[in-house]
């Protein structure tokens, strides 16, 4: 005969954050290669590669939507996002790229490389990272790449 103690809800809320963390994402051909052509560029400098988190993904795939209701790519509601996301990730640092209208990795990786700021973030000191790319009805490309340690 055994019995077990029942668990605190700190213990279950530990368990669910890492079963969260366990969930496979289905990321489309497009996403995977950003995430490839990010950490090419890194190890490229001498940086380490980025694993992909698939909790950090509900977290761009959600901002691509808003982004897309809106019409424009924004930085809106980033604190909350990067709030939610260190809950949920048990993240001490979060940052992000986006980008609207590119058609392939290479080309919002050039765009990022380009700009002092967002190459900044790719560089940054990061264990993990997602990116969602969403089309909008008219076929224009939206990406969100959330960075995290």
């Amino acid at each position: 005969m055994t019995s077990c103690s029942s668990s605190t809800a700190e213990e279950n809320e530990l368990y669910e954050s890492v079963a969260a963390t366990a969930k496979e994402v289905t990321i489309s051909t497009i996403e995977q290669e950003v995430v490839d052509v990010v950490n090419e560029y890194r190890t490229s400098i001498g940086l380490n590669s980025l694993e992909f988190s698939s909790i950090a993904y509900k977290y761009a795939s959600s901002h691509n939507d808003y982004m897309i209701s809106e019409g424009v790519i924004s930085h809106d509601n980033f604190d909350l996002r990067a709030s939610n996301l260190s809950l949920d990730a048990n993240a001490d640092f979060v940052s992000e790229n986006l980008g609207m209208d590119f058609t392939n990795a290479e080309d919002i990786l050039e765009a990022w490389k380009n700009s002092p700021t967002h190459k900044k973030v790719m560089e940054g000191n990061f264990e993990y990272t997602a990116v969602s790319v969403t089309a909008d009805q008219n076929g224009v490309f939206y990406f969100t790449q959330l960075f995290y340690n």
